[in-house]
């Protein structure tokens, strides 16, 4: 049975746990403003943005990173405001059209740059959380994973400006019209949220992968939704189901082949928590559908009886 180390298996679980509270956050708006094929988009589109920090930079420094991905996910919503504006293509239309265009793009970039810069484009796509535990660095006699100080920093930039804007956020969420009228500049809105989707895209691509990004962006407040319909609860179980899969996922990826094949080598700790997401969502869908149908049949017992 394989050996369970808190050292590095607990460090896995911390990674990906910070990876879907930062995507819950921006997530749990995108699904409110019926986007969620946006998000998906930038996240794919980023892809040319990091490649042309590397490129510019010639290192994997987070600030050029960063700026490279913020760079391309705002290209993103405004190449896509343009086709729709200036060319009557529909939303997801051009969605389509631009994160492809963006993601081959970014795909071909990335590997001109692998033989200058160590940039695989496997990592991108899958990720490399295994490895993260591997690359530490001490502070205060406790050696961490060089990934987490830099989530950690996102997290708190990206939770203290939906903190700060939550209103104004949520408003133009909800009701653009009504945000314009008010006062509140819808566009900066959308373009604020771009940022804080791109900024938690690309901390996360090189430790859990755009596959996991993807999962993690929009299952966890998928699944809140259908539970709740206050947004401020919404956002808060979206980030505790999105740690709840994190965990349970990596745990999976260990133990199901021990449980199925007796084998000794763990799956992909990303593929298996994305997969564990769709798999709670489908539960939840039918749990709430059967709970639905019960509370219809007692509803209609008490009136037949009443």
């Amino acid at each position: 049975m394989l050996d369970w180390r808190w050292d590095y298996d607990g460090w896995i679980i911390v990674v990906t746990a910070i990876v879907a509270i930062i995507c819950a956050l921006p997530g749990s708006f995108l699904l409110v403003r019926r986007q969620a094929m946006l998000g998906d988009a930038v996240a794919h589109a980023v892809l040319p943005g990091i490649a042309i920090g590397f490129l510019v930079s010639g290192t994997r420094s987070g600030f050029w990173m960063l700026f490279g991905a913020v760079l391309a996910g705002l290209t993103t919503a405004g190449l896509t405001q343009v086709l729709r504006g200036i060319g009557g293509v529909d939303r997801g239309s051009a969605l389509g059209v631009v994160f492809s265009t963006l993601f081959a793009l970014g795909l071909v970039l990335i590997v001109q740059t692998a033989d200058s810069v160590d940039l695989d484009p496997a990592c991108v796509l899958y990720g490399q959380i295994e490895l993260v535990p591997l690359d530490l660095f001490e502070i205060q006699g406790v050696d961490i994973p060089r990934a987490v100080p830099w989530m950690l920093l996102v997290l708190v930039v990206i939770g203290l400006g939906m903190g700060l804007l939550w209103k104004e956020l949520l408003i133009t969420s909800f009701d653009s019209s009504m945000a314009e009228s008010q006062g509140i500049p819808a566009w900066a809105m959308h373009q604020l949220l771009m940022v804080f989707v791109a900024s938690g895209c690309v901390v996360a691509f090189e430790s859990v992968g755009s596959i996991l990004v993807l999962a993690l962006l929009i299952g966890p407040p998928a699944i809140a939704r259908l539970f709740t319909a206050n947004f401020l609860r919404m956002v808060v179980l979206a980030a505790a189901i999105g740690v709840f899969i994190s965990v349970m996922g990596h745990f999976l990826a260990i133990f199901v082949p021990i449980w199925l094949w007796n084998g000794e080598a763990s799956l992909s700790t990303a593929g298996v928590t994305a997969v564990f997401s769709m798999g709670v969502f489908c539960v939840s869908v039918l749990g709430m559908r059967l709970y639905e149908r019960i509370s219809r049949r007692q509803t209609i017992l008490l009136e037949l009886f009443d």
